[in-house]
């Protein structure tokens, strides 16, 4: 096959990561990966006719003058000769039906991460993609990231010996996920599905064996403590407050919860401010409902240790309520004859090797470090094209739905006190 062929795209779910991450690197990389956006798919008609005018600038901006179709039915995307790879990008509950209903329409599919809210949802796209004999590519970042790979080919080649303990630690500024569509438990399964999902997934790739026990500890903390009082959104609040996710007429600046987000690099914090954002009244487009609400039901953080087959063990400490710092997520990886550590936003891996007789500050940022997620969506959409093109993803359903399952044995084990719950002879259900 022409690995030069145009690779038309249809994004469901018109949001921050559908357009304004993913597709806005589409629309800087079309000559040289071939990948354009054709059509956009939201229930939210407010959104979508923004998200149009904003992909379509953007195309304009790197030379190509391009129209973009809008839709607010996925189903009637499906049976079009003109759209080659469907993104998933909706609500991780909703993933379920527009991924089945790609793949029998015979798409490449790439899927979002997390993969599900459930595990029946997980099983019934496992099946759809056997079934449709296609795999699906998935969006777990890390495995794109440089300084990632760049650390995990190290472990490969032997560079600290044999591996034996992983520490993750990720101490990170997202109050976000108590004010927007995260916040619900039912739609996004909690901070611990969006975000533990991708460090769960890094545990596996890493350790390169089966997770077979684990426990937790966690909850919800006292930092965001319910204030009756509070107005329910940001919109409506005058307080001096670290978490504003949008300005009330008395604040002039978006607080520093998006602002400094490093995740997304390079993000336009301005959609933000854009009316069917700043102005959204229905509860799922809401992004400033007040940290203080109390009406949340995920968890905010957690201490979590994972058992593997090999023997090898991992820790990861989490929480959404640390400082913006330098160190915020790092990992370090401890073998028979060393330990190395990467700090993702620095992109610098501290090894030390030959049983300490050796020790190195190794830059791994790469070449596009400054983009959004440290450079993996670079390297994601270069990915996506060679799938297209029959090349195996880096990151599949399998490693999908094994990280949902540790997901749901984190719950399990924090409701029940830390107790220790096995991925061999049990299943977690959600």
């Amino acid at each position: 096959m022409n690995e030069t062929k145009q690779i038309r795209v249809a994004v469901i779910g018109a949001g921050e990561r559908g357009v304004y991450v993913l597709g806005a690197r589409t629309a800087e990389l079309w000559k040289e990966t071939g990948i354009t956006v054709r059509l956009l798919c939201d229930t939210n008609p407010d959104r979508l006719m923004e998200s149009k005018a904003y992909l379509e600038s953007r195309y304009a901006e790197s030379g190509l003058d391009l129209t973009i179709d809008t839709e607010t039915d996925y189903l009637r995307i499906m049976d079009r000769d003109d759209i080659d790879v469907v993104f998933v990008t909706n609500y991780t509950s909703a993933h379920r039906e527009p991924t089945v209903a790609a793949l029998k329409a015979g798409k490449r599919v790439y899927l979002d991460k997390p993969m599900a809210t459930s595990v029946d949802d997980a099983r019934a796209m496992l099946e759809a993609e056997a079934d449709s004999g296609r795999s699906i590519i998935m969006g777990f970042t890390r495995r794109y990231e440089h300084s990632w790979r760049t650390l995990v080919g190290l472990l490969r080649d032997g560079r600290i010996g044999t591996l034996q303990t992983v520490l993750l630690r990720s101490v990170i500024p997202y109050a976000r996920y108590l004010q927007r569509w995260h916040r619900s438990q039912e739609r996004s399964g909690g901070a611990l599905n969006d975000k533990v999902s991708h460090y769960f997934d890094a545990l596996n790739w890493i350790a390169e064996s089966r997770p077979v026990s684990m426990n937790a500890i966690g909850g919800r903390s006292s930092v965001f403590a319910p204030d009756p009082s509070a107005p329910r959104r940001c919109r409506e609040c005058d307080r001096h407050c670290p978490y504003r996710a949008l300005p009330s007429p008395q604040v002039s600046e978006i607080g520093s919860v998006y602002r400094l987000d490093p995740d997304y690099r390079r993000q336009d914090v301005g959609i933000f401010t854009r009316p069917s954002w700043s102005l959204a009244e229905s509860e799922d487009a809401q992004i400033d409902n007040c940290v203080y609400a109390g009406d949340t039901d995920i968890i905010d953080h957690a201490l979590i240790t994972v058992c593997y087959e090999n023997g090898v063990k991992a820790s990861l400490f989490w929480n959404i309520f640390g400082p913006s710092a330098e160190d915020e997520e790092s990992i370090e990886l401890v073998g028979s004859s060393g330990r190395m550590r990467l700090t993702r936003i620095t992109g610098v891996i501290d090894i030390v090797s030959d049983y300490g007789e050796s020790h190195e500050i190794l830059d791994a940022r790469g070449t596009h470090f400054n983009s959004s997620h440290f450079g993996a969506d670079v390297e994601l959409l270069h990915a996506i094209r060679h799938h297209y093109h029959g090349s195996e993803p880096a990151a599949n359903t399998k490693d999908g739905f094994e990280s949902l399952r540790m997901v749901l044995a984190t719950e399990e084990s924090i409701r029940r006190d830390g107790a220790s719950i096995s991925l061999i002879s049990t299943t977690p259900t959600g």
